[in-house]
């Protein structure tokens, strides 16, 4: 057991803690002893100087009121041969000074010196005399040297005392270890380098089962059984569990073989769906061009057929003037007349030929193509400011047109400039046409705000006049949908613009609904916009889905 002990990490670690500690000891009981000697050493100074001040300063005294000069200097060297008194000076108090020994130069704060006054009484029976004073320097490094000396004697006797008592306790700590410990501490040593946490720690039944040792290894052995019960329903569990894998693996591929197969008959049904939109959306097309020909066809055949009328009457009057001429009948009356009704009838035609023409260009604006306005940054302030700043461009008789602006912060746009310029001024043809059937001054308010994260611009459209009726809000956008066409309106601005909007901007158009019982409160309409197309056409492919079945 004591070879096994030295032997031990353990064993090692005690031992240089013993040194350790008996060092510690030793240093601490000598610095202990040696600040006694010292403090002995000071209190016996103490006593000294007090015997000097009752014994021998009355002689000195008397010596000095006898003015007995040898006996002074004889007495001030007596008292430099006293220890640690280095020199001694005599003040006469007539100015006469007498001295003993080697008086120092230090400061006393250099703490090597250290000064003492006595003042000098002489007792003449009646009455105490002050006949001078002595000062005494104590030499405080002999008295540090002097101790210093002593202490590699002081600490070699206690570092031997404390050695030899360490050996005595580690001596017994050994008995005792070898005598209660050592079969406890060789079983569960030998259980540490098997390392095998499943096997139990072999304890010897010497009869010790309730000392610490033998309850740790009890404990040991404890939970090496918990932990061996915890194992086997670990592997218990883990065969379970992968009996359920296998079950698991197997209904997935069961369900995955029914979700292929439903995923299969999606998409024939989201196929034969795409093809019945698409001949639905032909159709659709197919009736919308049906009626957009039959609305182009009437619009021109009110312009067509009046300029045939008026050919018509232009020719009865060319023919009435040729036989008035043939017949030498033409006077000047029938001429001027016939002249009259011919300049009539080519107005009647410039005009409606013109109207036609209109007609034609913004049936020409209604097939919105996506090449013809090129993208641009602008900033939205300096776009509103072209409207409100030409606001005389929409003088109507003799009203005023007054446009503002109104933005929550500066920005910049990135679409097309030249659409959205034709969309707002689109807006306010129509507030000019419909909103003041009246009369009286116009006033137009656009308020816009942005959404960044959104990428949506906002513009909120306003005007004072009579408003949109919910009934004609209904079908305002449609062609040739107009409630002015005794005025000549032909119905296709607000169609021009949901098709600006929607087709090349790839934005929304909205009417707001008109309040119940409200009159006057004039036309809202929101415009939102993308304020990025360049992102939103990014944004809109990556959000695009599809369907993809890897057979493999």
């Amino acid at each position: 057991m004591s070879t096994f002990y030295w032997r031990s990490a353990s064993g090692l670690r005690l031992l240089i803690r013993l040194f350790i500690v008996s060092l510690l000891l030793s240093v601490l009981s000598s610095a202990v002893a040696l600040y006694g000697a010292y403090r002995s050493e000071f209190r016996h100074n103490e006593a000294l100087l007090q015997q000097i001040r009752s014994g021998y300063l009355p002689a000195l005294a008397q010596s000095v009121w006898n003015f007995d000069i040898p006996q002074v200097e004889s007495q001030l060297a007596a008292l430099v041969q006293f220890p640690y008194i280095r020199a001694a000076v005599l003040d006469a108090g007539n100015g006469e000074h007498f001295s003993a020994g080697q008086a120092g130069n230090e400061k006393p704060a250099d703490k090597v010196l250290q000064e003492r006054q006595f003042d000098l009484h002489y007792h003449n029976g009646e009455r105490s005399i002050l006949v001078g004073s002595l000062h005494l320097q104590l030499d405080l490094a002999a008295m540090r040297q002097q101790i210093l000396a002593m202490a590699p004697v002081v600490l070699l006797q206690h570092l031997m005392t404390v050695l030899l008592l360490a050996v005595l306790l580690s001596f017994a700590v050994f008995r005792w270890r070898k005598r209660y410990a050592g079969s406890q501490l060789r079983a569960l040593t030998d259980w540490a380098e098997r390392g095998d946490i499943r096997a139990l720690v072999q304890l010897p039944d010497d009869g010790g089962g309730s000392d610490e040792l033998n309850r740790i290894g009890h404990t040991i052995n404890r939970l090496c059984q918990q932990l061996q019960q915890v194992m086997a329903e670990r592997d218990d569990s883990d065969r379970e569990l992968q009996q359920l894998k296998n079950q698991l693996e197997q209904k997935v591929e069961e369900r995955t073989g029914e979700l292929n197969n439903a995923i299969l008959s999606l998409n024939r049904l989201l196929d034969t769906l795409q093809e019945n939109q698409h001949e639905q959306v032909e159709n659709e097309k197919m009736a919308q061009l049906g009626s957009l020909v039959a609305g182009v066809a009437h619009e021109l055949n009110t312009p067509l057929g009046i300029c045939v009328t008026a050919r018509s009457y232009i020719e009865d009057s060319v023919l009435l003037i040729q036989q008035r001429v043939k017949d030498g009948s033409l006077d000047k009356n029938t001429f001027s007349a016939q002249i009259n009704n011919i300049s009539e009838g080519l107005l009647l035609i410039d005009e409606n030929l013109n109207r036609s023409h209109r007609l034609v260009r913004t049936f020409k604006s209604l097939a919105v193509d996506k090449e013809s306005d090129f993208r641009s940054r602008f900033s939205l302030e300096e776009f509103l400011q072209e409207f409100s700043g030409n606001s005389n461009d929409f003088f109507v008789e003799d009203n005023t047109c007054r446009i503002e602006y109104d933005l929550s912060q500066p920005f910049i746009l990135n679409t097309c400039r030249q659409t959205l310029g034709l969309v707002v001024g689109a807006l306010i043809g129509n507030s000019l046409d419909h909103g003041y059937p009246e009369g009286g001054d116009i006033y137009i308010q656009m308020h816009a705000y942005v959404d960044v994260s959104e990428n949506l611009l906002t513009l909120i459209y306003k005007d004072d006049g009579v408003g949109i009726s919910n009934e004609v809000r209904e079908h305002i956008f449609d062609p040739f949908f107009t409630t002015g066409r005794n005025r000549g309106k032909t119905g296709l601005g607000m169609h021009l613009a949901y098709n600006l909007v929607t087709r090349i901007l790839h934005g929304s158009i909205e009417v707001c609904e008109r309040r119940q019982g409200a009159e006057n409160q004039g036309a809202e309409i929101h415009l939102r916009i993308p304020l990025d197309l360049d992102r939103y056409e990014r944004t809109a492919g990556d959000q695009g889905l599809k369907l993809v079945i890897n057979n493999h």
